[in-house]
């Protein structure tokens, strides 16, 4: 076993943020609110409309000319760079919160005009149609260098969620609460572009009416599209023209050099790496989902107790998540994406990866999580009374190549973290293959590292179920125990009680000599 999951650092750390939750406020979203600045105890009850944007190219991009490596990896980035510049340039000039950008997945809240949804909700479509617009443009850079058009699929819903910010001291995320944000990004999941409303968001702008099955298959014909962009003026004189005029130009491939960050990573700080220095190595990107999460804040937002709750089980759950992963186990969390925790982990030198220790720590973290998840809910319940039988955690992780570094303009608000890589891909696809609240899976790149290891018979088929520590220990004891008994047996294996064989003559000559009997004589 590499490292410790330190149930006493847990208690402790549990009690605290139990403690800072002890009394929550639900307050009224009111206009030109920052949401960087919002308590812990704290959350805001905000009708708007949630848009996500998707962009389906990416892994494409990371695979260009069939291999991932170094200048895949710069070409995406590149790639990400300047479409989030585009994107955040349009957000920002039409009066809209730029909430996240998670990889591949943006997310944006239309608050404006405050008191007409239906103006709101046309607006989301009309800037929808105009990131499109803007993104599906091959752009070319002063060197003649051409950066790919993005393959983009949105999502959109309206209604009243709880924003909520929490997370580590200097690394603190906002997250939004209730169905439009939930709802939205599952209409944004899928491979088919185009722009997708939920059922009470087309019914808001009186659009002809489509089973709620069928919602998701269902994009915006050209016409409703249309409608909607006819219908809004957008502020700032904000256009296809203007963006294609005053977005920020984009960086040039050779601004994009990698190097390797020092392991473990429980000191990374992305905001000391972007172009220049980003980080690229090999490493295990790690989700943990809280499973049920959505539903239990379905079943309790319709009462102010149950508001307070909502905010205490997310602010606890997923604060010990980021301290276990990264005071125990020595990893980082890239960022919370939802009720959703993205880490990292790399184990070896300044110079290489030792593979097979980073993917037991993997193991050992995963099992961690997993017993600091389990206690926090003992703690909810036992400090606040709350129920949370029907919460779980799937957790999903792999090995490979990813680059760390921060993407958007240097130093200021509007650049975000990005860790990339056909991994962190795979290890999010793992978790969301989890089946059940308390498995966990591990990619097929890490499990083959894992082979002949003492942590491969955890897994079935890259699944286990309820990997607590308890069980890593479980196991780790038992490997122990075997390789001493090994070591017992061995030594008496060495020793030799064989006996040679004489030959004939040396028979012959040891007998002594004939001497006839007396009575021959």
């Amino acid at each position: 076993m590499h490292y410790s999951w330190d149930v006493d650092r847990a208690e402790g750390h549990i009690d605290k943020l139990c403690d800072s939750v002890k009394d929550v406020e639900i307050v009224p979203y009111t206009r030109e609110m920052s949401l960087g600045n919002i308590p812990v105890n704290k959350a805001y009850e905000m009708d708007a409309v949630h848009i996500y944007v998707d962009i389906l190219n990416l892994e494409d991009l990371l695979t260009k000319d069939g291999n991932e490596n170094e200048t895949s990896h710069k070409r995406a980035i590149r790639f990400f760079d300047s479409h989030f510049r585009t994107i955040r340039y349009i957000l920002d000039e039409s009066e809209s919160l730029f909430v996240d950008f998670h990889n591949q997945r943006l997310h944006a809240v239309v608050t404006k005009p405050y008191d007409n949804e239906k103006k709101r909700l046309d607006r989301a479509v009309a800037l929808s149609d105009l990131i499109i617009d803007a993104v599906a443009q091959q752009k070319k850079d002063s060197n003649d260098s051409y950066i790919d058009a993005a393959t983009i699929r949105v999502g959109i819903d309206s209604g009243i969620a709880l924003a909520v910010n929490n997370g580590r001291a200097k690394n603190k995320e906002p997250l939004f609460l209730g169905n439009p944000a939930n709802h939205a990004a599952k209409h944004a999941a899928g491979d088919k572009k185009g722009i997708y409303l939920t059922t009470n968001a087309r019914d808001v702008l009186e659009l002809s009416k489509v089973a709620a099955d069928k919602t998701k298959t269902s994009a915006l014909t050209s016409d409703e599209i249309k409608l909607s962009v006819d219908r809004t003026t957008l502020p700032n004189g904000l256009s296809l023209e203007s963006v294609n005029k005053n977005a920020p130009e984009p960086k040039l491939l050779k601004d994009f050099q990698f190097s390797r960050a020092a392991s473990p990573l429980e000191d990374f700080d992305f905001n000391k790496y972007y172009y220049k220095t980003a980080k690229r190595q090999e490493l295990v990107s790690l989700y943990a989902d809280i499973d049920g999460f959505t539903n239990y804040v379905n079943v309790n937002i319709g009462s102010e107790q149950g508001k307070k709750n909502i905010v205490r089980c997310l602010h606890v759950i997923r604060s010990e998540m980021d301290d276990c992963i990264n005071t125990d186990f020595k990893g980082k969390r890239v960022r919370f994406i939802g009720d959703c925790m993205h880490a990292i982990i790399c184990e070896g030198s300044n110079k290489y990866t030792d593979r097979l220790k980073t993917v037991e720590v993997g193991t050992e973290a995963s099992g961690g999580i997993r017993s600091s998840f389990n206690l926090s809910l003992e703690k909810l319940n036992d400090r606040f009374g709350i129920q949370t039988d029907d919460l779980g955690l799937a957790i999903g992780y792999e090995l490979g190549d990813v680059s760390n570094l921060r993407v958007g303009q240097e130093g200021v608000d509007n650049s975000t973290r990005f860790s990339l890589g056909i991994s962190t891909i795979a290890s999010e696809k793992e978790q969301m293959q989890c089946e059940h609240e308390t498995e966990t899976r591990i990619g097929k790149t890490a499990f083959g590292v894992l082979e002949g290891s003492k942590y491969e018979d955890l897994f079935s088929d890259r699944s286990a179920t309820d990997i607590t520590f308890e069980r890593i220990e479980e196991v780790d004891n038992e490997a122990i125990e075997e390789d001493t008994a090994k070591n017992e047996s061995s030594m008496y294996d060495d020793i030799s009680y064989s006996v040679p064989t004489p030959s004939d003559e040396e028979l012959i000559s040891s007998r002594p000599a004939f001497k006839p009997h007396a009575q021959f004589k």
